[in-house]
This record gives C-alpha cells, structure tokens and sequence, in this order.
C-alpha cells in the first residue's frame, strides 16, 4: 500500500503549487484545518489512489468509499493503515 500512496501523492503534488506539495510522512496532514490541501485537491488525492489501486493491484476501492471514510484517512499514515486493512483479505 505504502507504494500506492507514495505515488499517488507524487502524482498529485505534480499539480500542486510548491507551497501546497505534500511532505511524504506519516504525520502530513491531508484531512482538517491543518491541511495545505482543499478539497479539489482531495478529490484528486482520492481520484488517484482510486485509479492506482485498480492499475497496480487489481483492488476496487470505490470513491464514495473513500469519502465515507475520510475522517480515518487524517494523515498519510492513516491513510496506509485504512488501505492495509480495507485490503487485507485480498490476494493480487
């Protein structure tokens, strides 16, 4: 999973300005006040880890599954340890 948000971060920070790119830490805050992101920028976060899931590990992962579990997805890492466990069961 780590390899999955990596790159979907990468590929949205390539459309962020330079103030709003994504530092790749667990503690980087994408969801709250704290956030460089609004929610366009979510949206395409969400949009890419969405289309990166199907590509690189043949998991669906609907968006509106995702937007229902926003208040989990806080943080890079809590976004890795939400997929790890959503996927957990599943088999490449």
């Amino acid at each position: 999973m780590k390899q999955v948000v990596k790159k979907s971060i990468e590929e949205l920070n390539e459309l962020l300005s330079r103030e709003k790119k994504l530092a790749m830490k667990d503690s980087t805050i994408l969801v709250g006040e704290k956030s460089n992101l609004d929610s366009i920028d979510l949206v395409n976060l969400f949009v890419n880890i969405e289309k990166n899931l199907k590509k690189d590990k043949n998991y669906d992962l609907p968006f509106d599954e995702i937007i229902q579990n926003a208040e989990q997805l806080k943080t890079i890492g809590s976004l890795k340890v939400f997929l790890t466990k959503r996927f957990k069961n599943e088999k490449k």
